[in-house]
């Protein structure tokens, strides 16, 4: 199968799914959702922010647009009262060039 010419019987075919709902919380679910997972990865709530900010990425960008950026600071300060930073033996992932560094646990 050529590089750039997918075949639609692959099962890993990448495919975006547009989900329409009448609930006003979605908006609000989605964005707790995008906070919660990127407090659980150990990224601290100004790099979350820059997220939300960031026109290239979709979801939580629309979610600012949407919601405001109070309500997205409330959802950041529920969540992150709820999660326990990172333990003293560990390393939140830090990005320098292209490479990614993972955490390490010294034992």
């Amino acid at each position: 199968m050529p590089y750039n010419d997918p075949d639609p019987t692959d099962p890993m075919t990448l495919e975006a799914v547009s989900i329409e709902t009448d609930d006003a919380n979605a908006m609000s679910e989605m964005a707790t959702c995008f906070i919660e997972e990127f407090l659980r990865m150990g990224f601290h709530t100004e790099r979350i922010m820059k997220m939300f900010e960031t026109p290239g990425y979709a979801g939580p960008n629309l979610a600012l647009r949407t919601l405001g950026i109070e309500t997205i600071r409330q959802i950041m300060d529920e969540q992150s009262s709820m999660r326990r930073p990172c333990a003293p033996n560990c390393t939140p992932i830090q990005r320098t060039g292209a490479d990614v560094s993972l955490p390490v646990l010294d034992s």
